[in-house]
């Protein structure tokens, strides 16, 4: 499951938990042998709170502090307890669910597919660094082989479910995303991730793996960062 998936199933999750706060729906209104009064409509307030807390975390991390749909959320964590305040709160969630879900957020995708490549990235530089160059070369391949996928994905170019990285790099220089200097370096690193990952480990170098990490990481600043 790619890391889009992942985040629209954890706000279809929230929604759900949304929706069990909604329903705890208390009239603030009533009446007892002292008399009658009227209040507040309100939710159960532990479970209002634990769902408000788990989502502000969570638009936080994909949207960031200063998205609006962080701030209006924040705004009402305070009176979460308040059934109007859930309501909104809730439309709030949705909001930020389609916005997601539909692309209206370049930029957050792109700062998120950076992080995520670069946590890869890293992998493979701790496993250079500890003498494992084989497995390095492969995971640096993995971040290339998905990055690519998705720049196809961003720039609209139809490809097989599982197209590999070379019809994948000969699209996108066709398309004119990259020159054909980028290609052909594609293409020689995508050799090397092939070799790695076919366990042919003497058709390859230490150096040719730290090499391949420096570039790919390089290819991944130039276009996601």
């Amino acid at each position: 499951m790619g890391i889009d998936e992942k985040i629209v199933e954890r706000l279809d999750e929230l929604i759900e938990k949304g929706k069990k706060v909604l329903k705890t729906y208390h009239c603030g209104s009533g009446s007892s042998d002292y008399g009658s009064w009227v209040g507040d409509d309100t939710v159960d307030s532990a479970l209002s709170y634990e769902w408000g807390i788990i989502c502000l975390n969570l638009l936080n991390r994909v949207f960031g502090k200063d998205s609006i749909h962080f701030q209006q959320f924040e705004k009402f964590i305070p009176r979460l307890t308040l059934y109007d305040s859930s309501v909104k709160a809730f439309g709030i969630l949705l909001a930020a669910k389609d916005d997601y879900e539909n692309g209206y957020l370049f930029d957050t995708r792109a700062l998120i597919e950076a992080e995520v490549f670069d946590e890869f990235l890293e992998q493979a530089e701790e496993l250079f660094k500890k003498g494992y160059y084989q497995p390095a070369a492969v995971i640096a391949g993995c971040v290339l082989e998905d990055g690519l996928r998705k720049l196809c994905d961003r720039n609209s170019i139809a490809l097989p479910a599982k197209a590999t990285i070379d019809p994948m790099n000969v699209e996108l220089a066709k398309a004119g995303i990259y020159n054909k200097l980028v290609q052909k370096k594609i293409t020689a690193l995508a050799d090397l991730r092939n070799k790695a990952a076919h366990g042919e480990w003497t058709e390859f170098t230490e150096k040719d793996v730290e090499d391949m990490i420096r570039d790919v990481r390089r290819f991944m600043e130039d276009y996601f960062s």
